[in-house]
């Protein structure tokens, strides 16, 4: 790949970062109005919605719901992405938001360590790069206390299988369309926590409307850009340096209190967020430094 895929790839996954840190103040005010369920299934019915037209007039899909290899693995990164998302949406219920930040984002570890049973190779300054990333998430979550909530335990599970869904989507995101493999995703998000729904919390329509600002961000921009963003960054980026970006939304949620909700940095939180901008930059060193005059920066596909 050449600089410019590669700072584009780089780019568009520091704008899905951006739209999830965002995320994290929609999520908290709309599970005031209605249940983690209920929330993880509006936002994938709106984002299934939201994404259609769009596939429809760029690409003109002739088959959406065929019976195919591509569809089974959609169908199966949709699972893992369902159940990611209730963990950490029933979590947050239970824990602060900077424990659930700082517990989302250790993903940036369990994504390098499960690539080794794939015998994906991960090089050094990666390796840093995710140790100074995840220091500086320690940083802003400010955690200063021992004790474990129940919360902090749902989203480290949520962390584990927003790895999963990391890996898989780096191994199959140039097999088919970005569109295709976010909408099949959603669709089953969607069905499966819409039977949940009327199991465990029952549906509240005043609850719904009260959260619907909540829900069409998370839906539209959220889920419906933000995936699609993803999967299209990592056509060209690895999994390990995807995840050291994306842990970068910790900063922008702590930057969006700032700006919206009138929170300011502490002398903490500004560590932390010095701590991960350098993982980042660190996280590109070698394939910086080796790389001749004039030759492209090569990632490989897939995960590693």
């Amino acid at each position: 790949m050449s600089i410019k895929s590669d700072l584009r790839a780089d780019l568009l996954l520091l704008l899905t970062a951006f739209i999830w840190g965002l995320a994290f103040v929609y999520q908290r005010s709309g599970m005031d109005h209605i249940g983690p369920i209920t929330f993880t299934f509006g936002r994938f019915l709106i984002g299934a919605i939201a994404i259609l037209p769009l596939w429809y007039w760029m690409e003109k899909p002739q088959q959406i719901f065929a019976f195919n290899s591509i569809n089974k693995k959609a169908a199966l990164l949709g699972l893992i992405l369902t159940a990611g998302m209730l963990l950490q949406q029933w979590g947050m219920v239970y824990t602060t938001a900077g424990r659930a930040g700082f517990l989302t984002g250790v993903y940036i570890v369990f994504v390098p360590l499960i690539g080794l049973f794939f015998r994906n190779k991960t090089e050094w300054p990666t390796w840093l790069g995710m140790s100074l990333a995840l220091f500086g998430l320690y940083f802003m979550a400010q955690i200063d206390s021992n004790e474990i909530f129940i919360g902090d335990i749902l989203v480290l599970g949520s962390s584990l299988l927003f790895a999963l869904h990391i890996i898989f989507t780096g191994i199959i995101a140039n097999d088919t369309s970005p569109f295709r493999l976010i909408f099949v995703q959603f669709m089953v998000a969607a069905l499966i926590t819409g039977i949940l729904v009327p199991i465990f919390e029952g549906w509240n329509w005043q609850g719904i409307l009260d959260a619907g600002v909540a829900l069409l961000y998370v839906g539209v921009l959220s889920s419906a850009v933000g995936f699609t963003l993803q999967v299209v960054g990592q056509r060209t980026a690895p999994s390990s340096h995807t995840a050291i970006i994306l842990s970068f939304e910790a900063v922008f949620a702590a930057f969006c209190g700032w700006l919206i909700l009138d929170e300011y940095l502490t002398q903490p939180e500004l560590i932390g967020c010095a701590l991960i901008l350098a993982g980042g930059l660190i996280s590109q060193l070698k394939s910086l430094l080796n790389r001749a005059p004039g030759e492209p920066i090569q990632h490989p596909h897939g995960a590693n």
